[in-house]
């Protein structure tokens, strides 16, 4: 009774959503990987048929010694509950590796799959650059695709977002940077967190301010 207890509070819990750390795809699916073995460690300690009589909470032994005829279970069911939320998690996992790559694949649409990995922007194209609170934005030169621009960009983050920011290609790429489009030339590069804002504005700088053409801050 308690097995078939356990067995239906594990199949209303997996509908609820599994959530997950923000990782690569190789970080999802290492994780996955290493679920999936815990699962079936857990599997292995599983044994079937192991019947055993529990007394109710409370319950008095009677003074005869003769046990009473409770219900019975199986202790060991509690490894197939711990593996089935293993593989739950596991399935989330995947799922967001998943995810990951579609959206890379979406913001790279009608790109070459080598340039997806190079970084699309070069200094000579900038015209200035303005910063922001939370950010700064680029303002390409008037001969510039500005447009064309962005999409190569964006598809370079998001193969960044799938990879890994460990060595990305474009140093003004920081974990936790969106970009759009401003005005008719502009491209902002913001984040919505202030200490991620800050490392942008310090690459910005780096990379832009003191060159020809480009406005400090």
């Amino acid at each position: 009774m308690r097995a078939l207890l356990l067995v239906l509070c594990v199949a209303v819990i997996g509908c609820a959503r599994v959530q997950v750390k923000d990782e690569t795809v190789i970080e999802h699916r290492n994780h996955a990987a290493m679920l999936e073995q815990q699962a079936r460690a857990e599997r292995a300690q599983f044994i079937e048929g192991d019947a055993r009589a529990k007394p109710p909470s409370g319950a008095r032994v009677p003074v005869d010694g003769v046990a009473e005829d409770y219900t019975s279970y199986n202790p060991t069911a509690d490894h197939l509950v711990k593996a089935d939320q293993l593989l739950r998690e596991r399935s989330a996992h995947l799922a967001a590796a998943k995810q990951l790559l579609e959206f890379a694949d979406q913001a790279c649409a009608g790109l070459p799959a080598g340039e997806r990995a190079s970084c699309p922007l070069l200094a000579s194209s900038v015209d200035r650059v303005q910063p922001e609170r939370n950010g700064f934005t680029l303002l390409m030169r008037p001969s510039v695709d500005r447009n064309q621009t962005l999409k190569r960009l964006s598809c370079h983050l998001a193969y960044a977002e799938a990879t890994g920011f460990d060595r990305p290609s474009c140093p003004l790429f920081i974990k936790g940077t969106t970009l759009k489009a401003v005005g008719d030339t502009g491209i902002a590069f913001t984040a919505s967190a202030d200490p991620v804002a800050a490392e942008l504005r310090a690459q910005a700088r780096r990379l832009f301010v003191g060159r020809p053409g480009t406005e400090s801050e």
